[in-house]
């Protein structure tokens, strides 16, 4: 079914009824879009783009090209659930990138804003934030959530249900069992936190304070003499109780599989800060 206002739409795409195809979308040759997809307005397909299944696209997104979106997910038990795909807002998808629907129930999710670079690959039941950017080639496997303002640099991966807290950074070919925590910046195999994300709290808006208190935390539970449990009461009964140390104490007390550890070196980051 197509809008009143007609889409623009190359003669070679294949585009069954049932289709749901807003006005100001436009789909490039060759490209395959199944029965039960939606997308929003203004959003734009490039060529040689899959999308299949349940999958909803929201506005003004861009998918450049070759991109496969909602095919099934690589999870043996599957059994032909009928699940799917949700891609929020002003979202941009670049080459080879691969995302598959959920397992047995739900939806894979991302978010508003997000940067998908080439060859990204978001698993099954996968939930991703708004304003997420994965760099090339990094990988997200099954069940995986990460939290909003997340950078995953390129040949990253993650374990099946880890955890990304927002604000995270994760260095290139990191790769972690455990989860990672917001605000901090974690690489290596195995991931080790190595500092404050400074640079995107500041670019994010974080105040300066606010800031402080991060690196406090951050010295407490990863450079001292204390075990994570205490160095967490630390945290909960010294520092300023801003919303981002209360979730940052929320985030260590409820992980399921554990928080990453520290480097064995010191770090060089002062103490404090100026604006």
């Amino acid at each position: 079914m197509v809008t009143a206002d007609k889409p623009k739409i190359h003669p070679t795409a294949v585009i069954p009824n049932g289709a749901k195809i807003s006005s100001g979308v436009e789909i490039g040759p060759y490209s395959c879009i199944g029965k039960d997809v939606e997308i929003g307005e203004n959003t734009y397909i490039g060529p040689h783009v899959i999308i299949e299944g349940r999958v909803s696209i929201g506005s003004n997104c861009k998918l450049i090209a070759a991109c496969s979106i909602g095919m099934p997910p690589q999870d043996l038990t599957y059994k032909g659930e009928d699940t799917g795909v949700k891609i929020g807002n002003n979202t941009v998808i670049r080459e080879y990138v691969t995302i598959h629907k959920a397992s047995k129930e739900g939806f894979t999710v991302v978010g508003e804003n997000c940067f998908l670079m080439n060859y990204v690959h978001i698993g099954h039941n996968v939930q991703v934030g708004n304003n997420v950017i994965m760099a090339n080639s990094a990988m997200l496997p099954g069940y995986v959530i990460v939290e909003d303002y997340v950078f995953i640099s390129g040949l990253s991966t993650i374990h099946q249900h880890c955890k990304i807290g927002e604000s995270a950074i994760v260095g290139a070919l990191t790769g972690s069992r455990l989860d990672l925590p917001p605000y901090f910046i974690a690489d290596g195999r195995p991931a080790r936190i190595r500092g404050l994300n400074r640079v995107g709290l500041k670019r994010r808006g974080v105040k300066p304070d606010v800031r402080n208190e991060l690196m406090k935390a951050y010295k407490l539970i990863y450079h001292s003499e204390l075990n994570m449990k205490n160095a967490i009461e630390r945290v909960e009964t010294e520092l300023v109780q801003f919303d981002e140390i209360k979730k940052l104490i929320t985030f260590y007390k409820t992980s399921k599989r554990g928080v990453v550890g520290a480097v064995n070196d010191k770090s060089n980051q002062d103490e404090s800060e100026e604006e």
